[in-house]
């Protein structure tokens, strides 16, 4: 979301975007409760929100919200399409304003925390909403629901049989999406709409692979019940517990043998 008013691209927002994307990434929204949103979607909340994203967000999420910005053909991953009812339901209000407030590692999204006021946020949720509400979600998952707990952690060790093993899973499974290195480019992600995640490879503007911003327990609920408004399958029937904690395993060392990489040759 770099700042765009007027289709004339602002080149102070985006120094200071940058500079705000490092501050934001400090950002912590952890509560007791989940966090809701406090304005009513009024009219005037809703157009005071349609403005405000049209000024910051439509450069990379575009004028419709379809993530057809004109920046979004420089990066990768792609803006996604705030216009896909299945995937914005799917988010929680205190998902979309971490998001909005803190930027989303791993991605082009910047922090908005120290631009736009806690109330500018929230109507550009209400914008945000506005655009699907009137949309109907596809029918639930078949396979079910698993519900895992924020602090869920990883009851198997890194040893080398529980990595191959999540390898091999990981190959017959997900490969075809997110490429036999995990880096989103699998022999079908060309047609995927939103493709999928690069997972473990650092960004060629040296951020960290994406998975090192995530909780175990948001890789496997990830895993578990894939999701919504992506190609990510739920795999709560297909494999066992173990399995997709495997998965979860081979996802953090193949991060680690990246990162060690960039590493080795930056010198350090």
């Amino acid at each position: 979301m770099f700042s765009i008013a007027k289709n004339k691209f602002s080149t102070t927002a985006l120094v200071s975007g940058f500079a705000l994307l490092l501050v934001g990434f400090i950002y912590s929204a952890s509560t007791s409760e989940e966090l809701q949103n406090p304005k009513p979607m009024t009219e005037a909340s809703i157009k005071a929100g349609e403005a405000i994203f049209f000024e910051y967000c439509s450069g990379c999420h575009g004028r419709r919200a379809d993530g057809r910005g004109l920046q979004s053909l420089n990066l990768n991953p792609k803006p996604q399409n705030l216009r896909n009812a299945q995937f914005v339901k799917y988010l929680t209000d205190e998902r979309l304003y971490t998001s909005i407030s803190g930027g989303v590692r791993g991605t082009a999204m910047q922090a908005f925390e120290l631009v736009l006021s806690s109330d500018k946020r929230w109507d550009v949720i209400n914008y945000i909403r506005s655009l699907t509400a009137e949309d109907t979600l596809a029918l639930a998952n078949a396979l079910g629901y698993e519900a895992v707990p924020a602090e869920a952690k990883n009851p198997l060790t890194m040893d080398e049989a529980n990595v191959a093993h999540g390898k091999t899973l990981f190959m017959n499974y997900c490969a075809s999406c997110h490429g036999a290195t995990a880096d989103g480019k699998g022999l079908i992600a060309p047609s995927l709409v939103p493709a999928p995640r690069n997972l473990v490879v650092v960004t060629s503007w040296g951020e960290k692979p994406f998975v090192d911003y995530l909780s175990d327990a948001r890789l496997y609920d990830s895993i578990t019940n894939g999701v919504p408004g992506t190609s990510m399958l739920p795999w709560l029937r297909v494999m066992s517990d173990n399995d997709r904690w495997a998965t979860v395993l081979f996802l953090r060392a193949e991060a680690d043998k990246n990162r060690d990489k960039v590493q080795v040759a930056n010198g350090n």
